[in-house]
């Protein structure tokens, strides 16, 4: 078995893909001197004396540039070469007759669509790495068996494989993968102690009249830190984190745009919520708004699935698509989440598509965004977990998704997804949490209370890039401190004299700008 082999950048070629006008080794030879650490030749259309030659012609183009070419499926035009490796499929020759037939030097990979084949190939010994996926939809084969499975089926793979003693696989992510999705396919893909060796592209290399600009530009993005993507300092002492005038500060100064897709009841309230503290809401479900909105320099995208419907889920990831094109920060709130398998599947759906910066729910709504199951009442919890229980399931989605999770109740709980820019997660990873205690029991008794919270969240990260979990404790906190004053003016007269009063409160508080008078206790865990 071959273990010193470069995975990160790994071409499956096409040659039904080649632009007109352009030659199919011209792609390749672009592909191998701008980047490419491995090439895959698959061939399904031509016959065995027209794929020996193609095949030693890209194995000379290979071999001068001192890296491995791989076929794919047939194992006699392998030998025939004498290239460096095969690649089969679940229906294919099995790794353990092909490796039989090649020996112990050269390179096996195979396909692994589920977590049962990653034990497969473990128990086998014989493969040197795996193709995980497909990742996305992707046009490079029809009839696909299995659905795209996204980040979480990576990760469910990776598991297996650091947990049941596969260490010695490598991985690569495959299907669907180009330069818009790259860095955060490998960064929310990532476990604690494993993440993915490489990635497999194919068209958006292939098919591409700049072969040469598309192969550095991925190679690049491989290479180099998430760039679009929200970090802050893991290192921070934990008394450290408290609120600060200057995250109020940037909020008032910058005037970040808030682009609000969320549920009708709560429109108006949300609206209101952000421009007291600062902020500049505005409501669009049109897609055409996408593009332009995520390019603006301080803008967030607040996603709200509280009245969702089968129409709207295109419009919903094609917004998180844009502001994750556009690295713009996503701010997602899956109310409701588990009240029904039509919401679970939209929100895993949501989870598999991007990177959300933020997650932000009740208990119920963050155990079934985690994966575990959680019975709910509309969008209202049935029953309440022990606060340890809640804070390792928020811990779970909070390192699994890279992002920052804010569970909300009597006390909320932030959780920070190490978001350190880095694709490898430690072993050890060690996660910040924090409770927050204040506000008043008024805040439950209207509606938009917790969406509207979504509202603070997005616009104190936007003015914040710097710091993101800052941020989101300083938003968490000043909440509670405007209901908390807001609650005690007004308890003997209802909550309809309290709403009016919560956004008197919130303006006032963020306009005094002193957190160190505010009367909510933050706590670590």
């Amino acid at each position: 078995m071959t273990q010193n082999v470069d995975y990160s950048l790994y071409l499956v070629t096409n040659a039904e893909m080649v632009p007109e006008g352009y030659d199919f080794l011209g792609q390749v030879q672009a592909a191998i001197d701008n980047g490419v650490t491995i090439v895959q030749l698959r061939e399904k259309e031509i016959d065995t004396r027209e794929f020996i030659k193609r095949a030693q012609a890209v194995h000379e183009l290979t071999r001068k540039a001192g890296i491995p070419l791989i076929i794919n499926d047939r194992v006699d035009i392998a030998l025939a070469i004498n290239c460096e490796g095969v690649h089969v499929g679940q229906d294919d020759m099995p790794a353990k007759l092909v490796r039989k037939l090649l020996g112990p030097d050269k390179i096996i990979g195979v396909s692994v669509g589920f977590a049962f084949e990653a034990r497969e190939v473990i128990e086998e010994g014989v493969v040197d790495y795996i193709g995980v996926g497909p990742m996305f939809e992707t046009n490079t084969k029809k009839n696909m068996k299995k659905l795209p499975f996204g980040p979480l089926g990576v990760r469910g793979v990776l598991k297996v494989l650091r947990d049941e003693g596969g260490d010695h696989v490598r991985t690569v992510g495959i299907g669907g993968i180009n330069d818009t999705n790259v860095q955060r396919v490998l960064y929310t893909s990532a476990i604690p102690g494993r993440s993915l060796d490489g990635v497999a592209v194919v068209s958006n290399i292939m098919a591409n009249k700049d072969a040469a600009g598309a192969t550095k530009k991925l190679s690049e993005l491989i290479h180099s830190s998430t760039r679009d993507l929200y970090i802050t300092n893991n290192q921070y002492p934990i008394d450290y984190i408290k609120p600060s005038t200057q995250i109020i500060q940037n909020v008032i100064d910058i005037k970040p745009m808030i682009h609000h897709i969320t549920n009708n009841v709560v429109k108006t309230f949300s609206a209101n919520v952000a421009l007291a503290i600062g902020a500049s809401p505005v409501m669009s479900e049109e897609v055409e708004d996408f593009e332009d909105f995520s390019k603006f320099p301080n803008a967030a995208l607040l996603l709200n699935i509280g009245t969702p419907r089968e129409s709207e889920i295109d419009t919903y990831l094609k917004a998180v698509s844009s502001y994750n094109k556009n690295g713009n920060p996503v701010i997602f709130d899956p109310v409701g989440a588990g009240a029904s398998k039509f919401r679970k599947d939209l929100v895993k759906r949501i989870l598999n598509l991007g990177y959300l910066t933020v997650i932000k729910g009740n208990e119920g709504e963050i155990f079934t965004t985690a994966g575990i199951d959680k019975l709910m009442k509309g969008v209202d919890n049935v029953g309440k977990e022990k606060q340890d229980v809640v804070i390792e399931a928020a811990k779970k989605l909070a390192i699994s998704t890279r992002s920052i999770v804010v569970v909300t109740g009597e006390k909320d709980i932030i959780v920070d997804g190490w978001l350190s820019g880095e694709y490898k997660i430690p072993s050890d990873v060690k996660q910040r949490v924090v409770t927050i205690k204040g506000g008043h029991k008024l805040m439950g008794g209207i509606t938009g209370s917790g969406c509207s919270l979504g509202s603070a969240i997005s616009a104190y990260i936007t003015a914040n890039r710097n710091d993101p979990f800052l941020a989101v404790v300083t938003a968490v906190a000043l909440f509670n401190q405007a209901g908390g004053i807001a609650g005690k003016k007004v308890e003997n007269e209802g909550t309809g004299s309290f709403i009016s009063e919560f956004l008197n409160q919130l303006n006032k508080v963020t306009i005094e700008n002193k957190p160190e008078n505010w009367n909510v206790v933050i706590s670590s865990v």
